[in-house]
């Protein structure tokens, strides 16, 4: 079965941490938007700062968060996943056409859905993105962590 990740929220350090472009609330589904990382060539990072280079992108608020869980979903979910944040890329950012924002979604879902396939469900993972040698491109680190049962997540 395939795997997404929904954003968590421990407490309001997310709030905090992106006050500027807001944080993804509990449970939204993120990606790990690796398609919308600022030029880390120029410091700071971005003004005003996203904090891009260590969160993921929520497809609903467009919002980051810095821990997703993983969590089991259908084809049809990603199929739902996939049309969604290719209309904001459309819509939102104004993408050429359909054809170019569904191609470029389908690959964002694709590759999170890929950074999941070997993790449990439930388990949380965080992401570090490091500029490499060759111009525009990011590595990706992910740390995963086993459930913490906080607050209102289970033990």
């Amino acid at each position: 079965m395939p795997k997404l990740l929904r954003a968590v929220r421990l407490d309001d350090s997310d709030d905090h941490l992106f006050k500027t472009h807001g944080a993804a609330r509990e449970g939204e589904w993120v990606v790990s938007g690796g398609y919308a990382v600022c030029d880390f060539a120029r410091a700071p990072k971005c003004d005003p700062r996203c904090y891009c280079e260590s969160s993921f992108l929520a497809l609903e608020s467009r919002r980051r968060c810095s821990i997703a869980e993983v969590v089991e979903v259908s084809d049809a979910d990603l199929e739902e996943r996939t049309d969604q944040l290719a209309w904001f890329l459309v819509k939102g950012w104004g993408a050429p056409s359909w054809e170019t924002a569904r191609s470029l979604a389908e690959e964002e879902i694709r590759h999170t859905a890929e950074v999941c396939e070997t993790l449990s469900p439930e388990v949380w993972i965080t992401v570090k993105r490091t500029p490499q040698e060759i111009a525009g491109t990011v590595d990706e680190q992910y740390a995963v962590y086993d459930r913490l049962m906080i607050g209102a997540h289970r033990l």
